[in-house]
């Protein structure tokens, strides 16, 4: 008989000690269930059944209701519910079969050149013509290089861009803690947003071009194509999703190879490292630490019943730390293959742009460890977190600049 979730050890996922190393919480936990009670449902963290929620479609979105819970209301609750973040069945299947060829292997690897050539004019920047030893990474390339790969993929002309960055920071407080108190800010965002991209998209229309909005708005498979609204809402999550994730686990990567310098010299030695070292970052500090689920029928597993309508916290971060599937879970080794990991999710909703991802930490590692040799910390970092995604706020980096004594000779 299947064992009900009250009986389930519980963890307090808002206390300080369970931040500061959630972990050892998860450790401890593991050694009596896969699953723990919270103050708001509960947390799965063992990976197999990590991926059975992931597949089950008796578990679906539950991101329009975490926004809600945060303040998000109104026409910004509607926008996430039809968005592919929060969309179920036959809507969300047909919006990703019609997109999903623009986001492919294939498809990343034509802007690979791009994200190569953002990414050295940043460095440049920020190591002052190659004699620069230090930076703070986030504000120096951190911020700027997700959002530049973006307006270049979706085909936004340059002079538009600092303009779709500041709408694209204002509506990430969407994803944030404090929705309500920054709802004039996220409409702001989403309204000049939906405008551009209306606009961009009826061009598109009339004069096709070789970029993502135009993938877009062609998408096309037995007479079906991508509504105005589909394509709006689409880019917003692919915002949503691509640039915040993206710039926190480029700043993960940073931190980890600096608590790490063995690691890093070894990555500089042997490039051809680079796509291992990525799956390591992203196993061993995620950006995205959990995805919400929500259970829309009493579901038995595994011992447990998870009522209807519980709100499920799946731990990506707990399922690439399980023992009894990672060898020493608890220690960054870029040159150790390993299970495939958990951090893009899984199922119906498994990340659409996981390739785009894969490809951009690829491309902007393959420049850093050249340009940043010898790195190490400069400082202590600062974080955050909003709606499950963590990385750092700041992250002061110093490294060896060997240009120096050549330029000064």
């Amino acid at each position: 008989m299947a064992a009900d979730i009250d009986q389930a050890p519980y963890v307090d996922i808002f206390s300080e000690s369970f931040r500061e190393d959630p972990q050892a919480r998860f450790e401890a936990i593991r050694r009596t269930s896969w699953l723990a009670r919270t103050a708001i449902g509960v947390l799965v963290i063992d990976r197999s059944q990590v991926q059975a929620i992931l597949a089950d479609r008796r578990f679906r979105s539950a991101v329009p209701e975490v926004v809600a819970i945060q303040g998000g209301t109104g026409e910004l609750a509607e926008a996430i519910k039809r968005s592919v973040l929060g969309a179920e069945g036959e809507d969300h299947t047909r919006i990703r079969r019609l997109a999903s060829r623009a986001f492919t292997p294939k498809a990343a690897d034509r802007h690979r050149p791009a994200m190569q050539a953002i990414m050295q004019q940043l460095v440049d920047d920020a190591t002052s013509g190659g004699i620069g030893d230090h930076c703070e990474l986030m504000t120096a390339i951190g911020d700027h290089y997700p959002i530049q790969v973006m307006c270049h993929i979706l085909g936004i002309p340059r002079e538009d861009q600092d303009d779709f960055a500041r709408w694209n920071a204002a509506m990430t407080w969407a994803l944030s803690a404090e929705v309500g108190a920054h709802m004039a800010d996220i409409e702001w965002g989403f309204g000049n947003m939906g405008e551009y991209v209306a606009a961009l998209a009826a061009d598109r229309r009339r004069q096709p071009r070789d970029d993502m909005i135009t993938a877009l708005v062609q998408a096309e498979e037995a007479d079906d194509r991508l509504t105005e609204d589909e394509v709006q809402t689409l880019i917003a999550s692919l915002l949503f999703a691509g640039h915040d994730t993206t710039r926190n686990q480029l700043g993960l990567a940073m931190w980890l190879f600096a608590e790490h310098p063995d690691q890093w010299r070894s990555l500089g030695a042997r490039p051809e490292l680079v796509p291992q070292a990525v799956e390591e970052v992203v196993r061993f500090a995620a950006a995205v630490n959990v995805t919400p689920r929500l259970a829309v029928e009493a579901v038995e597993l595994d011992g447990y019943l998870i009522p209807q309508g519980t709100l499920v916290m799946v731990s990506l971060n707990g399922a690439n730390h399980d023992p009894a599937v990672y060898a020493e879970p608890f220690t960054f080794d870029i040159t150790v293959a390993r299970e495939p990991i958990n951090s893009f999710g899984g199922g119906r909703h498994y990340c659409l742009g996981a390739s785009l991802a894969r490809a951009e930490l690829q491309e902007a590692l393959k420049i850093l460890t050249t340009a940043m040799p010898g790195l190490a910390l400069d400082g202590e970092p600062t974080w955050r977190t909003a709606m499950g995604i963590f990385g750092p706020e700041r992250l002061p980096l110093r490294w060896d600049a060997p240009a120096r004594a050549a330029v000064a000779t």
